[in-house]
């Protein structure tokens, strides 16, 4: 049971508003995993109020060319980029800047997240030519997929269209999944995987770490990479705990002839001491910010953040 308590003086003893009032609260309690009860509050109404206004601002933010991708590139052993990872950004007309957690969850409540993965897909897609121009034809651009995403019957032509439009080497692009995304959709995950890996792509799982007990599903599903969670890198210089763990992921992923990438790198001593451990690719605010395109077309170099 989720239960919405509100009060009357709050609404101005309006009874439509009071019943509005609850029925806010009563979906934070579902929010919050229900089983409790949520007394309503001021704050929630705006809350409600922004979401509205974020779902409805979609249709119109992909038609008028508002959202953005950003690039972070990954850096590897040897100090240079080895790919990039496209992470899109919106700039609100109204709002400004709104974070992709945010527009994300209210587009997945919204059903409107399939026309930002299409809007994503596309976009990267006919940006990484000029990508490939900066760097190497070899660099790599990985893509994340959500939960959502995942279950829809269409993704794979999606990534195929886009790929047909814009003439992409699918040996060029990487997707990233989550742990709990991959494992929540397992067969369905697993028959895209091996039809996208079959295409030339590679995959990557990415929080590794933070979401199952069990390992067995690692012999049985389709990947090439295991990204360690930030939560584990952030704590290397204060956590004992989480350099074994660290340890543990890097020599099991050797094991299995997977590649490592860690995420999340901020200082040169979690840079020096994943390198020492041979782990072949590294993200982090210590190499670059994610960054527009045309950032990257003036200084494609990655310039270190931190330390």
């Amino acid at each position: 049971m989720s239960i919405g308590v509100a009060k009357a003086r709050e609404a101005g003893y309006d009874l439509s508003q009071l019943v509005s009032n609850a029925d806010l609260a009563m979906y934070r309690s579902k929010a919050r995993g229900r089983g409790v009860y949520t007394i309503f509050d001021p704050e929630m109404s705006e809350s409600h109020k922004r979401k509205i206004l974020i779902a409805n601002s979609i249709e119109a933010a992909i038609e008028e060319n508002q959202f953005s991708l950003h690039y972070q590139p990954k850096i590897n052993l040897n100090g240079e980029i080895d790919s990039l990872e496209a992470l899109i950004r919106w700039h609100h007309p109204e709002l400004g800047p709104v974070m992709p957690s945010e527009f994300i969850l209210v587009a997945e409540q919204a059903g409107k997240i399939t026309s930002i993965t299409q809007w994503v897909l596309n976009q990267a897609s006919k940006e990484l030519a000029e990508l490939m121009s900066i760097y190497t034809p070899k660099i790599r651009l990985a893509i994340n997929l959500s939960v959502h995403d995942l279950r829809h019957s269409e993704l794979f032509d999606w990534i195929y269209n886009a790929f047909q439009a814009h003439s992409v080497n699918p040996e060029n692009v990487e997707f990233e999944v989550t742990e709990s995304a991959y494992l929540d959709n397992f067969e369905t995950s697993e028959s895209l995987f091996k039809r996208l890996h079959n295409l030339g792509c590679t995959i990557a799982l990415d929080d590794f770490g933070t979401g199952y007990s069990s390992l067995s599903y690692l012999t049985r599903i389709t990947i090439d990479t295991l990204k360690i969670d930030r939560q584990f890198v952030m704590e290397l210089d204060t956590s004992e705990r989480s350099r074994l763990v660290t340890i543990s992921i890097i020599d099991l992923a050797r094991r299995l002839s997977l590649k490592i990438c860690a995420e999340g790198v901020e200082t040169i001593s979690q840079w020096e001491y994943l390198k020492a451990l041979g782990c072949d690719t590294l993200q982090g605010y210590l190499f670059s910010k994610p960054r527009p395109l045309a950032d990257i077309k003036n200084q494609p170099d990655y310039q270190r953040q931190a330390g």
